[in-house]
């Protein structure tokens, strides 16, 4: 009897201190345990702004899929299980019972697919297996626009592009809700125990046309294939209201398809991609020796066959004999020593001055990341030869929004152009207007511009650098840019060169500028290869956005 009392009493006292244990010690422990075994946070995704173009087009837009996941402790007959789904999803057996065999209490098996396959799978009953409603990206133009655009993540948030730019308004807040679930790992109906609501994202119209975007895409790449071109950029913004119309780059991607893309497809050049521009930069000290009236358009001036300036003698691209020529004749022929002898008179000073007043050297603004500043020497930088090379457009790098900012102030008389992409947001049942862009400070005159102007017309005449860029019922003012690629880690130039057109239209009443580079195209001529596409790109703008033509007006192009 005292032996089996003993053994009560300490079997007893053992259950005790288990249960001390249990309840005390190890209280914490046990409770979240039964808390991951009960309690279940399932994420409320919101739903992801819309993106249109101008005109209402989608060009991005969030459809609804279905998640599948596993609760793997939960799984009955994990080979069995394995094998039902990958015959739905069309995948390897083994790749999916692996996924099964994970020690853990939540595995995704597969991500935001179809809803009609999920509910194949949901119809299978198969125990621990689960799912979720959520939202996948989906850009219905596919390519057009889509370096602009960006993509988004798995999880919906932004990563490039304006996707990423304008993540805080697009991608909303997530909410959250607290459920309990049975045995089987199934929420129970009427056990929520706490909600956070999701804050829907906020939808978005661009200023893009998706009209233009699309006929500029096409157009740089015929473009690249038909001169070998390694890239090709395109851009067409209205000049009175910095609104960015179309911006294609080739070689390009497909956002709904990103296996095998490669990431200098992704890269927005326009943007984030710095150039040594050439001779389109000669637009810059030609209206600022305008402005400071040191030459008029009919000035004429002796142009020698070559130019020593410091340790350095300048040549024109194409050799020619000494000449008298206008200021005009200048410009419209690209002479690069008669630009020179004009810079000289206009002096470092004031050129770097007006460099910095056109915005050379500093971001435009425009509403997109990774925009870069370009590079401008500092003036106490400045050598002998700054003065000449800078005014051809050599030792100075741009991008191409730069450019066209630059071109855009010209076309509106001196007024500076701020380039963007967002035009209204909608804000419950009303729109908002952004107003961003539009026009800045005055840079030059207008009677400066207007003179360029008039010059940057005959570039396109015959007997210009570029009169394939003429386009019919139309007055065309613009200019052409051929420049060697520098040797990047060796100094110097090779033997690749960037071609470029840039100009607007009418050009006795801007509305559009439109730009296009070829990097490393055969011919390498910017009046050769590139004005053609400026051409066709700005004829079908122009058309496209009913602009009247220059019926009878001087210079317009009719039959």
């Amino acid at each position: 009897m005292a032996a089996v009392a003993l053994i009560l009493i300490a079997g007893l006292v053992a259950v005790g201190c288990k249960l001390v244990i249990l309840q005390s010690l190890d209280a914490g422990k046990y409770l979240k345990l039964a808390r991951e075994q009960r309690e279940i946070f399932i994420n409320i995704t919101p739903r992801r702004g819309t993106i249109f173009d101008r005109e209402g087009q989608v060009l991005a837009i969030s459809e609804d899929v279905t998640t599948v996941y596993a609760t793997p402790y939960q799984v009955k007959q994990r080979a069995q299980t394995a094998k039902k789904i990958a015959q739905v999803l069309g995948e390897d057996p083994g790749d999916v019972e692996k996924k099964l065999a994970q020690d853990s209490g939540f595995v995704y098996i597969a991500r935001k697919i179809d809803r009609n396959v999920a509910n194949r799978i949901k119809k299978l009953g198969l125990p621990g297996i689960g799912f979720v409603g959520e939202s996948k990206r989906l850009y219905p133009l596919g390519k057009a626009a889509a370096q602009v655009l960006g993509v988004v993540d798995i999880e919906n948030d932004g990563q490039a592009g304006l996707e990423l730019y304008y993540e805080d308004i697009l991608g909303g807040k997530p909410g959250e809700v607290l459920l309990e679930r049975d045995a089987a790992g199934n929420p129970i109906p009427g056990s929520e125990k706490k909600r956070i609501s999701a804050v829907e994202g906020v939808d978005l119209k661009l200023t893009l046309d998706k009209d233009i975007q699309i006929y500029a895409e096409n157009a740089v790449a015929d473009a690249v294939e038909k001169t070998g071109a390694k890239a090709g950029t395109a851009l067409v913004m209205d000049c009175n209201t910095g609104d960015i119309l179309a911006m294609a780059g080739v070689p390009t991607f497909d956002p709904n398809d990103r296996e095998d893309v490669k990431p200098a497809s992704m890269r927005n050049r326009a943007i984030t991609d710095v150039y040594e521009p050439g001779s389109v930069l000669k637009m810059i000290p030609a209206v600022a020796a305008l402005e400071e009236n040191i030459v008029n358009p009919d000035t004429s001036i002796y142009v020698p066959s070559q130019l020593p300036v410091a340790d350095k003698v300048f040549k024109d691209a194409e050799p020619k004999p000494s000449r008298q020529l206008t200021f005009s004749q200048i410009i419209s022929e690209s002479s690069n020593v008669g630009t020179i002898e004009v810079a000289l008179k206009l002096g470092g000073e004031r050129l770097n001055r007006y460099l910095a007043r056109f915005g050379l050297g500093h971001k435009t603004g425009v509403d997109f990341p990774g925009e870069v500043e370009g590079l401008v020497p500092r003036f106490s930088q400045w050598t002998g030869t700054s003065v000449a090379a800078i005014s051809i457009g050599q030792g100075i790098s741009i991008t191409p929004i730069q450019l066209a900012s630059v071109t855009g102030t010209i076309a509106n008389a001196g007024w500076r152009v701020y380039p963007h992409f967002l035009k209204e947001k909608f804000a419950g049942k009303g729109v908002i207007d952004m107003e961003l862009g539009g026009l800045g400070e005055e840079v030059v005159s207008r009677s400066a511009c207007r003179k360029l102007t008039g010059i940057l017309e005959q570039v396109v005449a015959p007997g210009g650098t570029a009169p394939s860029a003429a386009v019919k019922y139309y007055r065309i003012a613009g200019k052409t840019g051929t420049a060697a690629k520098v040797i990047f880690g060796g100094g110097g130039y090779g033997s690749n060169y960037m071609a470029t057109f840039v100009g607007f239209a009418p050009a006795e009443n801007p509305r559009l500028v439109a730009l296009v580079v070829l990097d490393e195209p055969t011919p390498i001529w910017g009046g050769i290869v590139s004005a053609p596409v400026f051409s066709q790109i700005m004829g079908f703008s122009l058309q496209h956005l009913k602009i009247p033509p220059s019926w009878g007006s001087p210079g317009g192009q009719q039959d």
